[in-house]
C-alpha cells in the first residue's frame, strides 16, 4: 500500500503538489513545507524506489538526499504555471520526468549523479529551462522539450549517450561539459535553434565547426 500525502486546494482554488510514498518507505523521507519560501523539500535519508511527486506549480519542489531509483515525477501543472524541481540527490537511476498538463517546466541538477533519466516537457508552447550544473553527472538521458523557446544547459559531466529534441522553438543548447566521454545527440537542431559550447556559438550555418561529442543527426 502507499500513503498520498499533500493533494489538498489551496485558497485560490488551485490544486496542490502531491506525494506518494510506499508506507514501507515512509521513515525514509522527511517532508518540510517551507511557507514563506513556497517550497517543499523531500529530503531522502536513505536509499528509496518507486517515488511519485505531482507537481501542480502551486509550490516549488526541493529533493536532497540519498539515492532514489524508478522514481516518476509528473507535471501537472494547468497551462500559464510553471512546475519548479530541484533534484540533488546522490544518485537519481531510471527517473521519469513526465507532462501531462500544459504547464511549464523548470528543472534543476545542481549536483549528484543523475542516470539513465526520460523527461518530457510539455508538447504546446510552454516556455521550459533543464539545468545540469557543474556538480552534476548525467549518463544516458532521453530529453523531449515542447514547441516553446526552451533552454537546456548542460554544465557538469556527461557519460553515455543523451538525446535531445527540443521541439520547433527558438530554443538554446548551453554546454560546457567538465569531465567524461558523453556524446550529446541534437536530433532536431534547425534553423531557429542556438548551440553555446563555452564561449563559442553555433547554428545550421556552421555547426560542422561544433565539437565532435555533439552529433547532428538530421541537420
Amino acid at each position: 500500500m502507499a500513503d498520498t500525502i499533500g493533494g489538498g486546494i489551496n485558497e485560490d482554488g488551485s490544486l496542490q503538489n502531491t506525494i506518494v510514498i510506499d508506507e514501507a518507505d515512509l521513515g525514509k523521507i522527511d517532508i518540510v513545507n517551507l511557507e514563506n519560501a513556497g517550497v517543499t523539500e523531500l529530503a531522502i535519508n536513505s536509499p528509496i524506489s518507486d517515488l511519485e511527486i505531482g507537481l501542480k506549480g502551486d509550490k516549488d519542489a526541493a529533493i536532497a538526499g540519498s539515492r532514489m531509483v524508478d522514481s516518476v515525477i509528473s507535471n501537472e501543472a494547468p497551462q500559464g504555471s510553471t512546475a519548479s524541481i530541484t533534484i540533488a540527490v546522490t544518485k537519481s537511476k531510471n527517473l521519469e520526468f513526465v507532462t501531462t498538463g500544459k504547464g511549464a517546466t523548470e528543472l534543476s541538477v545542481p549536483e549528484g549523479k543523475m542516470m539513465k533519466p526520460s523527461i518530457t516537457t510539455a508538447k504546446g508552447k510552454s516556455t521550459d529551462a533543464i539545468t545540469f550544473s557543474s556538480a552534476s553527472t548525467l549518463k544516458s538521458a532521453d530529453i523531449s522539450t515542447g514547441k516553446g523557446a526552451d533552454t537546456i544547459t548542460f554544465n557538469g559531466g556527461m557519460k553515455g549517450k543523451t538525446t535531445v529534441e527540443s521541439g520547433k522553438g527558438k530554443d538554446v543548447i548551453e554546454v560546457n561539459r567538465q569531465s567524461g566521454k558523453g556524446k550529446l545527440i541534437l536530433e532536431d537542431f534547425n534553423k531557429k535553434d542556438t548551440l553555446i559550447v563555452g564561449d563559442e556559438t553555433f547554428t545550421i550555418d556552421n555547426i560542422d565547426d561544433a565539437p565532435k561529442f555533439i552529433k547532428f543527426p538530421n541537420a
